[in-house]
């Protein structure tokens, strides 16, 4: 990276700091508080991210990309948005207010572009994922796209959630190469400091689904010292050191440091840093590479060079980097005091009266956000579906029949209108022939990517698949269900190109995703889904299918409109109007 843009994306990148953690601190102490009940908010985690979203707003993102945001780290977009010319400098003092900027991002309620609502751990990182799908299925039905990359920026302990992994081993997200996670791998949860590193189980989980995994760990002091004559022990003991032990060094004073990270080190380390001062060796063993711009943007441009499959990027932080609590092990949602705010603005060369402002657009910082702004800048939208939806289908019924067996019919009676059929996509967890698919599958094909042959014939069910299928198969997950339904109702944001997006799944199964549900709903994505078989047409198969309270989640979500039709000619109705 040429020096002076390094020089000028580290000065940006203390700003960005500076605002994020005050925005915080506004909102806890400065605001009018009338009830007196906790605002929050969380400096230490938004700290962790600054360095790996200075390097993707400021240097790698071009304006077709896509970004999920870490849910703590939203005061980081904001300041980020506000130093590009994207936000009103009004927002920043309405920090989790009531027609401010939202706590996590939001697409609906914050005042500036969010490409992907956060706030539920594990849902923003599986969003990107099934944004990438659609994106796949896009391209293939009408007409190649320019290039965007769908990113996630995730917290380690989001991890730990199991939509996850459902999203990363679903055959449907196979082989997307213009995804990319990144994981803020700062090692600690809201209660403690881990006690051990788990990414070599992560590494070959992700592996293991067919992901590229990097790692950007060592900055450039650390690497320099490596490089050096005699610091293979070292380096060693920098990768074996407990991570309780580690975390505990930015606690330490400078002439402690020493003999906290030397306790238990093998022999030969100790002779090797002999020739670094106290300051120097904090210096270094605190130089980890997800807070080194150069080796992250080194790790990103390394991960866009593989295009076969998704990467995720392990970047090690320290949660709270640049902040008093630096390491501690109770930070999650800690603040800094007034006095160590009064500090923090004066080592920022900041006073009350400029603490807000942005920086001058003749400095060399302000030149170079105008120049990223104008980079990042999107073209309007222009997609539409150019289609008129009928009143109903007329479809005629003899003697008793069920709505399932209806729903299939309407929804094959659609798909003969060459007009609407392009726009028209189904998924399904599994369960497409048992939920009445069958006939627009055997009219419109299952997507995948390429043409795949078929072995066995089947006079009833024509399983067809290549990429101008329109029913996407995912396995047996509801919450990847939701998710890719989510995703597909956005479509026209993500990919320029509005779909009509069509699920079904056993009507007592919606509870298990239920998250990923509301999660489409908050987003702003419009999609259809149908609960089939519901209530208790499934009761001689007992209570496990037996559907209860799946009508009161539907009429108690903001947003879902739910229908529960009795008749042919009334779900006929419903199902054309809902499409409309």
């Amino acid at each position: 990276m040429d020096p002076q843009e390094l020089k000028t994306l580290e000065e940006i990148q203390q700003r960005i700091l500076w605002l994020a953690v005050r925005m915080i601190d506004h909102a806890n102490h400065d605001r009018p508080n009338i009830d007196g009940l906790k605002v929050g908010g969380h400096q230490a985690s938004s700290a962790s991210m600054i360095s790996i979203m200075t390097a993707l707003y400021m240097h790698h993102l071009g304006a077709e990309d896509r970004v999920s945001v870490k849910p703590h780290a939203s005061p980081v977009f904001h300041s980020i948005q506000y130093l590009l010319g994207n936000l009103d400098k009004k927002y920043l003092t309405t920090l989790r207010q009531a027609g401010g900027l939202q706590s996590y991002p939001s697409r609906t309620k914050d005042p500036d572009t969010v490409d992907f609502s956060t706030g539920s751990v594990g849902l923003g990182a599986a969003a990107p994922l099934f944004a990438g799908v659609t994106r796949r299925y896009v391209d293939a039905h009408f007409g190649k796209r320019p290039e965007s990359r769908f990113i996630a920026l995730i917290g380690d302990a989001e991890l730990d959630e199991g939509n996850i992994w459902e999203a990363v081993a679903d055959p449907a997200t196979h082989a997307l190469g213009n995804v990319m996670w990144v994981v803020d791998f700062n090692r600690q949860s809201l209660d403690r400091v881990i006690p051990g590193i788990r990414i070599a189980q992560w590494r070959s989980q992700f592996e293991a689904a067919g992901w590229q995994v990097l790692e950007v760990k060592y900055g450039s002091k650390l690497k320099r010292a490596f490089a050096e004559k005699g610091s293979d022990a070292f380096k060693q003991w920098f990768d074996d050191i407990p991570n309780e032990q580690y975390q505990s060094l930015y606690a330490q004073k400078a002439d402690e440091v020493r003999a906290r990270f030397l306790d238990g080190a093998p022999s030969g380390v100790a002779e090797f840093l002999k020739k670094y001062s106290d300051a120097e060796l904090f210096e270094i063993l605190s130089d980890l590479g997800g807070h080194n711009l150069e080796s992250l943007v080194e790790t990103f441009e390394a991960a866009d060079a593989i295009t076969d499959r998704p990467t995720v990027v392990f970047a090690y932080t320290v949660k709270g980097w640049g902040l008093p609590i630096a390491g501690d092990p109770r930070n999650h949602s800690a603040q800094i005091s007034t006095e160590q705010i009064g500090a923090l603005r004066s080592k920022h060369g900041l006073t009350p009266e400029n603490e807000w402002n942005a920086f001058a657009l003749e400095s060399d910082a302000g030149k170079f956000c105008a120049l990223r702004s104008a980079a990042l800048r999107r073209p309007e939208n222009t997609g539409v579906i150019d289609a008129i939806i009928p009143i109903t289908t007329n479809v005629k019924s003899t003697g008793m029949t069920s709505t399932q067996e209806a729903f299939g019919r309407v929804l094959s009676e659609i798909s003969r209108d060459e007009k609407i059929r392009p726009y028209l996509v189904t998924t399904a967890p599994d369960v497409a022939t048992s939920t009445n698919l069958g006939g627009f599958i055997n009219r419109a094909g299952v997507f995948h990517p390429q043409d795949l042959r078929r072995w066995n014939e089947d006079a009833v069910l024509k399983w067809a698949e290549g990429p101008t299928g329109q029913h996407i198969e995912l396995g047996i997950s509801e919450m990847n269900l939701f998710m890719l339904l989510a995703m597909l109702g956005l479509s026209g944001d993500h990919s320029n190109q509005p779909l009509i997006p069509i699920g079904t799944v056993y009507d007592p199964f919606v509870l298990r995703g239920l998250d990923a549900f509301i999660y489409g709903v908050y987003s702003g994505s419009k999609f259809i889904i149908t609960g089939t078989p519901s209530g208790v047409t499934l009761a001689p198969e007992g209570g496990a299918h037996q559907s209860t309270i799946t009508p009161s989640v539907g009429m108690e979500i903001p947003g879902v409109v739910l229908m529960e039709p009795a008749y042919v000619q009334a779900l006929d109705w419903l199902l054309c109007d809902s499409i409309a």
